[in-house]
């Protein structure tokens, strides 16, 4: 429709050269402008309303929402682009229903429902449980199948929230580097394991994806070895790669899809797939951990997830995603893999955090994954608007060479 293509220009403009309560023309001088009816004018408004970039002010006008502006680029949060997430304002509302709900510990039915059609757009045919996030399901994971001294193999790198979890439990936690190769595999082999945490799609922090050959050799490793997969898979959507338990024939996978890196890391609700015999012992451990996870978070799920938006959200991260990797090898030394870009620096990252700040960029340290990563940095390729983050680009790539010269290497 012509109202949805003037729209579209008018957004990216918007978010690229308006600063936020900037009035915009008013409905007589854009239809003068763009040579369309009133009504078609009216309809490209609250078109851009709908999607959160403008307001519209009775008797006042239409103004750029609040929200789309950086002060200090954040390369260090991994998160959508705000500009990306305006849309989701209209489900974020309080039910008497959400509010005065007990739901099964399981989950609230409809959003279970609803869930599992997206799992099944993944090839995923199971039934899911909801949780408050990948941290509720690690723990009660944790709590069904480990005991004191047994052993899990985490990425080195990985994720530090898992390998405190699995440690406060008494588990011996075993570093592996990504699974990258068959001599990854090989070392993995050798280990009696009880559990494997990854990440096999868009790992933090590396941004790695496990190579496509040697996905069914990893599952069937953990049946011929008596071991789970634990699989988080917060990015499989937005990298367009399908999701490890998607081919588990032996249900050895166990399966955790967190919505934090898709639609903010307030919504603190996920979804977990968990074998058949272990599924009944984790919903009586969530029911005394945390009777029901919110009936109003839930609810505002299930309209998020329901609505025909959040799939043209999915379409338009992966498209931005594919677009600033395509800036990186462009204009860059550096290649990004998926939603993280991994920097190896000269001397430890702790030295550029600061300086970066001052010049408007916020970066992680690779210290936060452990010391013997200090001499790297982690930057979110999504979180800015493309503008920030094709400045923090610049600001990086020109400060780092400053202190270095050339030889600066991705990891």
């Amino acid at each position: 429709m012509l109202y949805k293509q003037i729209a579209k220009r008018m957004a990216g403009d918007i978010i690229k050269r308006k600063r936020p309560g900037e009035r915009l023309q008013g409905v007589r001088e854009l239809a003068e402008r763009e040579k369309i009816s009133l009504m078609t004018a009216r309809n490209v408004y609250q078109y851009l309303v709908e999607q959160g970039l403008v307001v519209s002010k009775q008797g006042a006008g239409t103004f750029v929402a609040h929200g789309l502006s950086e002060s200090v680029i954040d390369m260090a949060a991994i998160r959508p682009p705000e500009e990306l997430m305006l849309w989701v304002n209209s489900h974020l509302h309080f039910t008497i229903e959400g509010l005065n709900a007990y739901d099964p510990p399981q989950g609230y039915e409809p959003l279970r429902q609803q869930a599992s059609k997206w799992l099944r757009s993944a090839d995923i045919d199971q039934s899911p449980i909801i949780t408050s996030g990948s941290q509720q399901a690690l723990f009660l994971l944790g709590l069904v199948l480990l005991k004191k001294g047994d052993v899990i193999a985490v990425e080195d790198p990985g994720y530090m929230g898992a390998v405190r979890i699995f440690e406060s439990l008494g588990a011996i936690v075993k570093p592996i580097p990504y699974i990258s190769s068959h001599e990854d595999l090989e070392r993995i082999r050798d280990l009696n394991i009880r559990l494997l945490y990854t990440m096999p799609q868009g790992h933090i922090p590396t941004g790695k994806s496990i190579p496509e050959g040697l996905r069914d050799e990893l599952i069937g490793m953990a049946a011929d070895n008596n071991y789970f997969i634990i699989e988080d898979d917060p990015f499989s959507d937005i990298v367009g790669i399908k999701p490890l338990k998607a081919r588990d024939v032996h249900d050895r996978v166990i399966y955790i899809k967190s919505l934090s890196y898709i639609l903010g890391p307030g919504l603190r609700i996920g979804f977990a797939v968990f074998p058949k015999a272990i599924e009944s012992s984790l919903i009586n451990l969530k029911e005394i951990n945390d009777l029901s996870t919110s009936g109003v978070l839930q609810r505002a799920l299930y309209s998020i997830l329901l609505s025909s938006k959040m799939k043209e959200h999915i379409e338009r991260l992966s498209a931005e995603l594919a677009i600033r990797t395509a800036y990186l090898a462009r204009t860059t030394r550096w290649t990004a893999e998926g939603p993280c870009l991994w920097i190896k620096t000269p001397v430890p990252s702790r030295i550029f955090q600061e300086k970066l700040f001052e010049l408007g960029v916020k970066i992680t340290p690779g210290d936060i994954y452990g010391s013997q990563w200090s001499n790297h940095i982690r930057l979110s390729v999504l979180t800015p608007s493309r503008t920030g983050f094709e400045h923090a680009i610049e600001i990086i790539q020109e400060y780092l060479d400053s202190v270095r010269g050339p030889s600066l290497t991705e990891f």
